[in-house]
């Protein structure tokens, strides 16, 4: 008679316990299914800030080439020039300080080296000055760019 009574309150007893296990396993699956999906959306966030710094800086870049341009092919040095090659040699690095501090140090670096290439070939001209000067300001900076742009490829992939 014992038994029958404590029966059903043991199976009352043990399907209560299954299923508190059951909710606190599926709490848990939820909860590491939730930290997943936001670790995936922060890290899709960083690298959506990171690619956006990166094409400011080539843009930064690129007008730093078309000032070198405008001084060693087009003899352009006046204050008007100056003015410029400082805003944008200022632009250059302030985006490359960007880049240090949002991207890997490899990144880092070959942006740091591009950055000396372009303020390099602006205040010294190209090494080689026989015309045509504008082919000579891209191929000074042609091989730290590309370096750049290499890395940045592989680290965005």
């Amino acid at each position: 008679m014992v038994w029958t009574t404590l029966a059903p309150l043991i199976g009352v007893l043990l399907g209560g316990l299954m299923s508190i296990l059951t909710q606190r396993v599926a709490g848990r699956a939820l909860e590491r299914g939730e930290a997943r999906r936001s670790a995936r959306e922060l890290a899709e966030a960083r690298r959506s800030e990171r690619l956006t710094h990166l094409v400011e800086f080539l843009s930064a870049v690129q007008e730093a080439e078309r000032v070198a341009v405008d001084r060693h092919h087009h003899n352009l040095a006046d204050e008007q020039w100056q003015a410029r090659a400082r805003q944008v040699l200022d632009r250059v690095w302030v985006t490359q300080k960007t880049i240090h501090i949002l991207c890997a140090p490899e990144v880092s670096e070959t942006a740091h080296s591009l950055a000396w290439a372009v303020q390099e070939v602006i205040r010294k001209g190209p090494e080689d000055t026989e015309d045509p000067q504008d082919e000579k300001v891209w191929a000074h900076i042609r091989p730290s760019r590309q370096a750049f742009l290499d890395l940045v490829r592989d680290q965005l992939s």
